[in-house]
């Protein structure tokens, strides 16, 4: 089958179909009146009844079903690739009613009705696909994303990890698990899940900075100040990657090089009140109370309730009075 040819010509269909929509046609999309169906009982389902029974793969995946059935998915599949959910779920319903094992069909087809609202419709589609096949991972990812939707952030930590288990690389939960560990304070188990991302994706810098700031908090400078290092080389115009260098260096007791840092940070986002405090400090370190002085009023300026910059603003004009 030719696929690149099928995905030009649909792309050509979605970009015909949404110009009669932005130029003509009044009719409203039915995603932008969606209404959130979600019962109660789907809201407060537990998490073992979202577990398959099954233990083996009993459906099929898209490179064992037929041409006209894959074209179908492949229809739906860029159609919600492209926000048209309503259109994605009737194309990938086709799909089904010809191959009523297509697993692939009925994880995404869950997407497609996520993403319209219809929570009861998405959550029994991904249960169906667990049953056809448990070890689909994304499906244990996309259920962790529900259940944090719900607050029911334990039961969601239970898919992630269940996810990894099926996929130890599935970046999405990896870079999920480390967050939730990060901000619980558990840096270890947070930098285990960032680790194993960058086995496969060193580059993000999202990753990057997490981990430069994971090592930071566990007094691992070095390796704090290279995941910076290579984030700034990936991504030099970003301020929080210019600002954690600064703090790195600061750190490390490197005060010229955290100054150009924590400038460089404000350039980019005039409003960084930290960016603006740390160089305040360093200046007041460096008995520059003039400069110090600055820094702590630009501070204010943006900020004008922050009580730590209005206290050292306050001493650092009383040191410039005692000259």
């Amino acid at each position: 089958m030719n696929y690149p040819k099928l995905r030009i010509f649909f792309c050509i269909f979605l970009a015909l179909s949404l110009l009669v929509t932005q130029t003509g046609c009044k009719k409203k999309s039915r995603q932008s009146k969606q209404t959130v169906k979600l019962s109660e009982s789907t809201k407060t389902i537990p998490v073992e009844q979202l577990m398959p029974k099954a233990t083996s793969v009993t459906g099929k995946l898209k490179a064992h079903v037929s041409e006209n059935v894959q074209n179908e998915y492949m229809y739906g599949t860029l159609a919600g690739q492209y926000g048209k959910y309503d259109t994605a779920e009737t194309y990938l319903r086709k799909a089904i009613r010809m191959e009523p094992l297509f697993i692939d069909a009925y994880h995404n087809l869950g997407l497609a009705c996520y993403k319209q609202g219809r929570i009861d419709e998405a959550v029994a589609a991904w249960r169906k696909t667990l049953e056809l096949a448990p070890n689909y991972a994304e499906t244990y990812y996309n259920l962790a994303i529900f259940l944090f939707d719900m607050g029911r952030e334990e039961d969601g930590l239970t898919m992630l990890n269940t996810c990894i288990r099926y996929d130890a690389f599935h970046l999405k939960s990896r870079y999920a698990l480390g967050r939730i560990m990060q901000r619980r304070g558990k840096n270890k188990e947070a930098i285990k899940h960032f680790r194993a991302f960058q086995s496969r994706d060193k580059g993000d810098v999202k990753v990057l900075i997490a981990l430069g700031e994971l090592y930071l908090l566990e007094g691992q400078l070095d390796a704090s100040l290279k995941e910076f290092e290579r984030a700034a080389r990936i991504d030099d115009k970003n301020p929080n990657v210019q600002y954690q260098l600064g703090v790195a260096y600061h750190r490390r007791g490197l005060l010229d090089q955290a100054i150009l840092n924590y400038r460089r940070a404000a350039e980019l986002m005039p409003n960084h009140v930290d960016a603006y405090i740390n160089l305040g400090d360093i200046y007041a370190g460096r008995n520059e109370f003039a400069s110090a002085l600055a820094s702590y009023n630009t501070a204010l300026a943006i900020d004008p309730t922050n009580s730590y910059a209005s206290r050292k603003a306050k001493l650092a004009e009383e040191k410039l009075l005692e000259k």
